[in-house]
């Protein structure tokens, strides 16, 4: 397979899940918001938002499906992990928190889990390092959700990204990849994230430890 057949591959997948993806955030953190307004004091408790979104959102594609060849994976023992896979063409999607504010760039590092950054080193699709080698296994993508008042509205943003290498703590993790979902559905190409950095993260304050826990059991 060449890079140009490896890269509208990405581009097909993205584009037939993207108003699934983009319903299932939105209702996720619509439907976290709402149960943590019964918490009277919620926001010393600032880590449930993302928690409880990502639940709802993984509920969400369980309760009303996802196109065809698509299904719902990973843990959610396992501090909600949640991944939508397609085998047929051996793509997947693994969901996680935009983190603007903590991660330049905005992409979360793998941190130290060696399942995690097997998981984000991989070979570039020939978009932007053709020298390095072109592979037939499985595309693992990142689906990076953000949920922020900008321009003193609420919004939110959704992008699916193409890592390289794990990252490290104060710089930006490698990428060949990123489109931005629409809100009506279908992709925008871009290799750098267009929010604003005046933008107010309305989950800024989460630990990192949230992005990384795939590996511990609740």
């Amino acid at each position: 397979m060449t890079p140009d057949d490896m890269r509208r591959r990405v581009e097909r997948c993205a584009d037939a899940v993207s108003v699934e993806l983009y319903d299932g955030v939105t209702t996720g953190v619509a439907s976290a918001l709402a149960m943590l307004r019964g918490l009277p004091n919620s926001g010393d408790y600032p880590h449930l938002l993302s928690l409880n979104a990502r639940a709802f959102m993984r509920e969400h594609w369980l309760g009303h499906g996802l196109p065809a060849e698509w299904s719902v994976a990973g843990n959610p023992r396992l501090m909600g992990q949640t991944m939508l896979v397609n085998t047929h063409e051996n793509i997947e999607m693994r969901l996680l928190k935009e983190r603007r504010r903590t991660y330049p760039g905005g992409v979360p590092v793998a941190g130290a889990s060696t399942a995690r950054q097997g998981a984000w080193r991989q070979p570039a699709l020939g978009l932007t390092l053709p020298a390095q080698p072109v592979s037939d296994d499985c595309i693992r993508l990142l689906v990076l959700w953000d949920a922020a008042q900008i321009h003193g509205e609420f919004g939110i943003t959704l992008r699916v990204v193409h890592t390289l290498e794990p990252g490290w703590f104060g710089s930006k993790v490698p990428l060949d990849l990123s489109y931005e979902i629409k809100p009506t559905g279908g992709i925008f190409d871009m290799l750098r994230f267009r929010g604003d950095a005046q933008d107010e993260d309305l989950f800024a304050e989460i630990e990192r430890e949230e992005n990384e826990g795939d590996e511990i059991a609740e």
